[in-house]
């Protein structure tokens, strides 16, 4: 009989026998299907051999053919992808593998489903886990695991160590545990005792393991000495992998929790222990809670006191109900809050109520040598002293202010001593145990926050610290770098004035001869003037490189803006006669310790850069104002012209830039240099009504600055 596959001239029977789903492709058509494809498909053979693979392709994914044509040309195309298929039973997402044969293409098809439901069993198990917090039972929070556990399927169990055995606690086996349709939850093995297998013994040592065979290690647990039944059952079970992860207790280890599925790996190593750490917490917590929970009205004022503590963003936010809480349930006159100061080893009262003033006064601020708060730290529990026990002049204190005992309790939290709070009784009295492991759990409570406060508070000022220390660096930084460029520059524009100077002078001497020999109306009169006009303007580029390159050292006297101010304004008008000039010079601006000659230049450079910015004509502002901040002025100069582009902007500043045909590009740059000499600052604004505006900030009274070139 012949097939599609040999009619298509190839065989790959040797396929079938493989575990894995394979497919062959020839020219986009599948000539052969292993049944472990067929299989996974949920299709008969007839439907699949013979079939385009287009028919097998969803919408949601990428053809098929057309990455099964490119590959055949020879371009890259991915070997391994993930992809959907249609199958009978639906959509189903799936790894392809493809490798080429020739003129066959060979596709190892890869069901992702388990790790689908994988990540989705470890998600709802760290969700059971978070949701433990707040159960006040240890066996409620074991119930919630073990029905949570159960729910997403997974066989456990919990054991507890009793000595050289190990006693399991409760089992649960799921259906697929078994290697028959068997439901088994293990009831006849709870509460037996077993030994220590191999995987117990690395998870009470290391926090967690894994394993390969749950078969195994339960072999190893129950042993050779149990019951056929038992024995009977337990070669029933799969060998599926486990993990292993110990619960902790206050200081030491509890219990042992285990987990069995199909798809444990060690990736879910972590997974697990993280699942069995959030399990010690919660019964931890339980423990805590269920001790106190004897004692209704103690245990209201501590869940009361922790709320307050988990909201509260200032220590003294916990104090005022940490005292109405103490003051219910002790029946004490007065409560005080002494924090310990490290540095100096004193007591400070930060807080209290009830105390008299003449106390307040006395114990603001104490040495703690010698002291019941040195002792109650030192010792790290809560003490109840009388009044008789405390030496003069404390004694007689007490006494005036009918106090009869003194009880102080660590306020401590981990390893650090934050410092003491302070009950004063009017009547002689004892601490039962209740009461001081519940003034104990205040005590964290109020450290914990006082800590907080002063862990973020340090964490806040460090951060601030070091952003300051960070912009100041990198200030410093652009500083170094626009120096040395700018001294570069300054010493290389020395040298071209200097070189440039002398052959002017030559040029200069050789017009005023040849305008002697020349006609006015002559042609070469009128080459001899621009030659003339051309040389005056290289002779203002090498003033103003003298000026650029000469150090700034300013010689700062009180002069008065506004003379400063008329003076460049005037000598720049003359330019556009046409450009109308606006005075704001506030009568109250005191005179500016500056040197005369750089700030003159500084404002006969804007007031030129403005009316040359206005070649139509406009209108040129001019503002002097005391600064709003303190003491020095604000000088502003604004025009009506174009306006400067974006783009141009961030190099305003830069030597030698500008978009003028006779300019240096020098001039804002000997702007900025002499501001920055007098430690002043150069900021530009563009109003949404156009022009443009340069603010200089001038201080009343600069610090001195170093020479500084450029």
């Amino acid at each position: 009989m012949t097939t599609p596959e040999t009619a298509r001239g190839g065989t790959y029977h040797h396929l079938d026998a493989l575990p894995y789903a394979m497919v062959v492709v020839r020219e986009s058509h599948i000539i052969h299907a292993n049944p472990a494809f067929l299989s996974l498909m949920g299709y008969p053979r007839e439907q699949v051999v013979g079939a385009s693979i287009e028919k097998f392709s969803t919408h949601a994914a990428p053809l098929m053919t057309e990455r099964h044509h490119r590959r055949m040309r020879g371009e890259r195309v991915p070997e391994i992808y993930e992809t959907a298929l249609r199958s009978a039973r639906g959509e189903l997402r799936v790894e392809l593998n493809v490798s080429l044969s020739g003129p066959d293409t060979l596709v190892l098809v890869r069901d992702l489903s388990d790790r689908l439901l994988q990540r989705q069993v470890l998600q709802r198990m760290a969700a059971l886990g978070a949701s433990l917090p707040g159960i006040h039972s240890e066996q409620e929070v074991l119930h919630r695991v073990f029905e949570g556990l159960a729910e997403l399927g997974l066989s456990h169990g919990y054991l507890v160590p009793e000595g050289e055995r190990v006693r399991l606690a409760h089992a649960f086996v799921a259906e697929h545990t078994t290697s028959q349709k068997t439901r088994f939850t293990g009831q006849h093995l709870v509460d037996a005792q077993g030994a220590w297998s191999p995987l117990l013994q690395r998870a009470w040592r290391e926090g967690a393991a894994h394993a390969e065979s749950l078969a195994w290690e339960a072999d190893q647990f129950v042993g050779g000495d149990r019951d056929e039944p038992v024995r009977a059952f337990l070669r029933l079970l799969a060998p599926l992998p486990a993990v292993c992860a110990r619960i902790d207790g206050e200081r030491e280890g509890q219990a042992l929790l285990t987990v069995a599925a199909r798809w444990l790996s060690e990736e879910e190593l972590p997974a697990v222990h993280l699942f069995a750490a959030q399990v010690s917490a919660a019964l931890a917590s339980a423990r805590i809670i269920s001790r106190l929970s004897a004692h209704n009205t103690a245990l209201a004022a501590l869940n009361r006191l922790a709320a307050v503590a988990a909201t509260a963003p200032e220590p003294r936010d916990i104090f005022e109900p940490g005292a109405t809480e103490l003051f219910a349930l002790l029946r004490c006159e007065a409560v005080a809050f002494m924090l310990w100061l490290e540095k100096s080893h004193e007591m400070e009262l930060v807080w209290h109520r009830g105390l008299t003033a003449r106390t307040v006064e006395r114990y603001q601020r104490f040495s703690q040598y010698g002291t019941m708060a040195e002792e109650v730290m030192l010792q790290g529990i809560p003490q109840l002293r009388s009044t008789e026990d405390f030496p003069e002049p404390l004694r007689t204190h007490l006494r005036e202010a009918q106090r009869a005992s003194v009880g102080m309790v660590p306020l401590k939290t981990g390893s650090r001593m934050v410092g003491t709070l302070v009950l004063i009784f009017k009547e002689r009295r004892a601490l039962s145990h209740l009461e001081q492991e519940t003034l104990r759990a205040m005590g964290v409570h109020f450290a914990a926050a006082i800590e907080s406060h002063r862990l973020l508070q340090e964490v806040r000022g460090r951060a601030e610290e070091l952003a300051r220390l960070h912009e100041e660096l990198q200030r410093t930084q652009r500083q170094l770098v626009e120096r040395e460029r700018l001294a570069a520059l300054g010493e290389l524009s020395a040298v071209l004035a200097h070189e440039v100077r002398n052959p002017l002078g030559a040029i200069f001497n050789a017009l005023a001869a040849l305008r002697r020999y020349q006609e006015p109306d002559s042609p070469g009169h009128l080459l001899v003037g621009i030659v003339s006009e051309e040389a005056h303007r290289l002779n203002r580029l090498v003033d103003d490189l003298l000026d650029f390159a000469r150090p700034a050292q300013p010689h700062p006297q009180p002069i008065p803006l506004a003379h400063l101010l008329e003076e460049a304004v005037n000598a720049a008008s003359p330019a556009q006669a046409h450009v109308q000039v606006e005075w704001a010079l506030a009568p109250d601006v005191p005179p500016i310790p500056v040197d005369e000659r750089m700030m003159r230049q500084a404002f006969l450079n804007l007031a030129l850069n403005a009316v040359q910015a206005m070649p139509q004509g406009g209108t040129l502002r001019v503002s002097a104002r005391r600064r709003a901040e303190g003491s020095g002025a604000t000088v502003e100069f604004t025009d009506t012209g174009p306006g400067i582009p974006p783009h141009l902007r961030a190099r305003l500043f830069e030597p030698f830039f500008t978009t003028k045909a006779t300019g240096t590009g020098l001039g804002l740059a000997i702007v900025r240099r002499n501001l920055d000499a007098h430690g002043g600052q150069i900021s530009i604004d563009f109003p949404a009504t156009g022009g443009t505006t340069f603010r200089l900030e001038l201080p009343a009274a600069p610090e001195p600055q170093g020479p500084r070139q450029g």
